[in-house]
């Protein structure tokens, strides 16, 4: 067991089902257990379609931000579950490997479900763990915003590993839009060009080096606007003319994640608004299932977490040491940006070091 927590913050699970009526918001439902603890549990895809009744503790957060199961970019499960497909991107890809050891939380001993109810099982101890660390913080009430990981692997479980389409599309639409593409123009800001360059440079040579030795498209001030327009039947969809190569690697390179992956990449995506920043994170990590053909030469041009922030933060960065940093406004913006790209960072290395040879 990961801790107890006092008494006067507790109140038993009979409570809490009691009190549901008013206790249904996505957060802030007092905290309903004791103690939080972690069990090895069988591959989710025997059990992927409802939890078994007594022995699972219903999940407190609903799918949905209105706390319903029908918010917009909530797909449902499939009544047609394959179960193929589910093993396929559910097991993590790490080659050499055969079988892996699935985890989940409990809470007061019983399994913990997901928002669409599924049982909540992960491919790693530590990951199992650090998901029940999250909810042993949590003290007098629940606060999702505060389990980033939980949320992590609920998305991939319940999201990502039934409509895999959804966010390979969502990641490639990155890779047009692709914020480290879009540069100021020099004669209108030189300083903010010079940072741009400086920030970026290093990551388009290491994302040239594993894709196909072709640099991604870049532009310059209105050029940028003009060159993502659609324009007729020539180009069906809006976004950068990157060439043909990359596009093709990165797309193959997409297809060939796990769930665990995919949810890692589109969330690091989702916050850089960068498609190459993800890809580059991802493959300091060992992401390297597709084989591409690289030299190897360039290294990542990402050390840390730090630098990675750095690079989504150019122009907001710029704005501060030029006009000074708003308290309440910046820094939480700082601190957003850092938890959410530790959090997508380290929920895809624990996976992968925890499923290697």
């Amino acid at each position: 067991m990961l801790g107890v927590v006092p008494k006067r913050w507790a109140t038993s699970a009979a409570d809490a089902s009691s009190n549901s009526s008013i206790k249904t918001s996505i957060a802030g439902r007092s905290r309903f257990y004791k103690q939080v603890g972690i069990k090895s549990l069988n591959v989710p895809w025997d059990a992927t379609s409802t939890t078994d009744g007594n022995d699972n503790v219903k999940s407190p957060i609903s799918a949905g931000v209105d706390g319903t199961q029908s918010a917009t970019g909530v797909h449902h499960i499939p009544l047609d579950n394959d179960t193929i497909s589910l093993i396929k991107m559910l097991k993590p890809r790490c080659p050499g490997v055969d079988d892996n050891c699935w985890y989940g939380v409990t809470l007061d001993g019983r399994k913990l479900s997901t928002p669409m109810g599924q049982t909540l099982v992960v491919p790693s101890e530590t990951l199992a763990m650090m998901i029940a660390a999250e909810w042993d913080s949590q003290l007098k009430q629940i606060q999702p915003t505060n389990m980033p990981l939980m949320t992590l692997a609920c998305t991939t479980l319940d999201q990502a590993a039934l409509h895999p389409k959804h966010y390979r599309d969502e990641a490639i639409n990155f890779l047009r839009t692709d914020t480290t593409c879009f540069l100021a123009d020099p004669t209108e800001d030189r300083l903010l060009h010079r940072r741009q360059k400086q920030a970026w440079q290093g990551l388009h040579d290491f994302c040239c080096d594993r894709l196909g030795g072709s640099s991604p498209t870049t532009a310059l001030g209105i050029e940028g606007i003009l060159m993502t327009r659609k324009r007729g039947s020539e180009k069906p969809q809006t976004g950068l003319p990157h060439p043909e190569i990359l596009t093709e690697l990165a797309t193959k390179w997409i297809y060939s994640l796990d769930a665990w992956q995919l949810v890692a990449l589109n969330s690091i995506a989702n916050q850089a608004k960068s498609f190459l920043i993800a890809f580059a994170i991802l493959e300091s990590n060992g992401i390297n299932i597709s084989n591409n053909e690289s030299s190897g030469v360039v290294a990542c041009p990402f050390p840390d977490i730090t630098k990675v922030s750095e690079a989504c933060r150019v122009e907001e960065e710029f704005q501060i040491s030029c006009w000074g940093l708003v308290e309440g406004g910046h820094d939480y913006d700082r601190l957003n940006c850092n938890i959410q790209l530790q959090s997508a960072n380290l929920f895809s290395k624990t996976i992968l070091l925890e499923n290697e040879y």
